[in-house]
């Protein structure tokens, strides 16, 4: 009986001194010195077992995210609560092996610390060492810091390559491209446009598959998907060749007609299910990237002769191409201009001048640029209704040049909201310096609706009678 009382009463004090342990991991010790023992206090220069509240709910933080506590206390209290036993981790043993007393009077040989003083952990030394920089010599005698997390210093990081210098070429080789394809006309211009339109409808697929649009949008099925790329070059050709009635609404009835019937052929009841994502993808697609592009092709087609000719050099040019000077020719180059100028003005302002941020959605764009861009978008229009009286009327040029403007500018707003739910930055590669074609062409695709409808009005305005502005193949 008197061993079991014994082993009984031996267990106890060891749970009763576990216990003292785990709470004094909760909380930290106040640091008491000779002479100057506060209430609870020692007078020794060792650490009490009196905690801080503070500090014990920070290592209770510490403790929820799965990080190391502070060191406990000393032997003697260790010897106090345990009996002499060691109950702590083996990281706890050698954070007090390595325990460092810093404050005031650290430096001085002999000198005890001061009441500032506070005891930290070779743990927690270690931790700081880390966001410490460090000074490095090298040759000339000037000091770099250097982080010990990363690599040294000493070797600098590799230059990369300039995105402006790429952009500026790849816009060398597109514009000459794009203006011979546009005084052309006829099927090259169209091919021009097909090409546009595809590319466009695959890097909208893209992006319409992204994984982050897929976790909320179930995307339309693979088939159904290059059925959408075929039917945007599809409708190109058919602009060109001035049939334009029904095109768009057999386009869509293709679309999701075949949607239909895959659906219906799984096995599965719930992959038969048709989803309203898989509709609006397969005929805003259709719309963003087929349809609107088409007009570019309209506008290219009108045939009306304008009112003053051409200049020497380019009736020459234009008679060796076998290209007539028509009004199409005159509003396609004005309103491609006009998005280039808005572009480069808008880039260059925003740049010098950029302050005031202009939308949410693309964080880049400012007032500042915008209106610079808008100047430049005037001053194309503006010298073209001075050299070639077109379209002859200087309020008619400012609306055209603003509506231009506003077309492109809410284009590349549009992109940018789909590259934002999309998750990236660019939607294709194919550019170098712009990104994909999407990217560079996404301020043209409303501005050929808007340029035709300001055209097209304009005329009916004049007198012109409606028959004369039906679409015919350019030539």
């Amino acid at each position: 009986k008197r061993e079991r009382r014994e082993k009984r009463e031996e267990s106890r004090s060891e749970t009763k001194g576990i216990t003292h342990m785990q709470s004094l991991q909760v909380g930290a010790f106040s640091t008491c010195f000779a002479g100057r023992g506060g209430p609870g206090g020692c007078s020794s220069s060792r650490t009490c077992c009196a905690p801080n509240v503070q500090h014990g709910q920070q290592q209770q933080q510490r403790r929820r995210r799965g990080r190391e506590v502070g060191s406990l206390s000393l032997s003697s209290c260790r010897s106090r609560c345990t009996g002499g036993r060691n109950t702590r981790p083996r990281a706890f043993q050698e954070a007090n092996e390595n325990k460092v007393v810093t404050g005031p009077t650290e430096g001085k040989a002999g000198a005890e610390p001061g009441p500032q003083a506070t005891e930290r952990s070779g743990l927690e030394l270690e931790k700081e060492a880390v966001s410490v920089p460090v000074p490095v010599p090298v040759e000339n005698g000037a000091a770099e810091v250097s982080n010990l997390k990363g690599s040294s210093s000493s070797s600098p990081p590799p230059k990369k390559k300039s995105a402006l210098l790429s952009r500026i070429l790849t816009a060398l080789v597109i514009g000459p491209l794009a203006a011979y394809c546009i005084v052309s006309g006829s099927s090259l211009f169209a091919m021009f446009i097909g090409f546009i339109a595809w590319q466009c409808s695959v890097e909208y697929i893209g992006l319409m598959t992204s994984k982050k649009v897929s976790k909320s949008f179930k995307a339309p099925p693979t088939l159904l998907r290059r059925t959408l790329s075929a039917l945007c070059v599809g409708m190109i050709a058919a602009a060109n060749k001035g049939i334009r009635t029904g095109v768009f609404e057999t386009a869509c009835f293709i679309l999701l007609a075949m949607l239909l019937v895959k659906k219906s052929a799984k096995k599965k009841p719930k992959k038969r299910k048709v989803r309203f994502s898989e509709l609006t993808m397969l005929i805003f697609g259709l719309f963003y990237c087929a349809y609107l592009p088409t007009f570019w092709i309209r506008l290219r087609g009108v045939s009306i002769i304008p009112t003053v000719p051409p200049p020497e050099i380019l009736a020459r040019l234009l008679d060796w191409m076998n290209v007539e000077w028509t009004v199409g020719l005159l509003a396609t180059f004005i309103s491609a201009l006009s998005v280039v100028a808005a572009d480069t003005g808008a880039f260059v302002g925003g740049k010098l001048t950029g302050r005031t941020p202009l939308i949410s959605i693309s964080p880049n764009k400012t007032v500042e640029g915008a209106a610079w861009g808008f100047v430049a978008s005037v001053a194309v229009t503006l010298a073209f209704n001075y050299w070639f009286v077109f379209p002859g009327n200087t309020v008619v040029a400012v609306a055209f040049a603003l509506v231009v403007y506003a077309a492109s500018v809410f284009g590349d707003l549009i992109e940018s909201s789909m590259k934002r739910a999309a998750g990236k930055k660019d939607s294709g590669q194919l550019l170098p310096g712009h990104g994909g074609i999407l990217d560079r062409f996404d301020s043209y695709i409303f501005t050929g609706v808007l340029a035709y409808a300001v055209l097209y009005w304009w005329y009916y305005w004049c007198g012109t009678p409606l028959s004369q502005l039906i679409i015919t193949p350019p030539r």
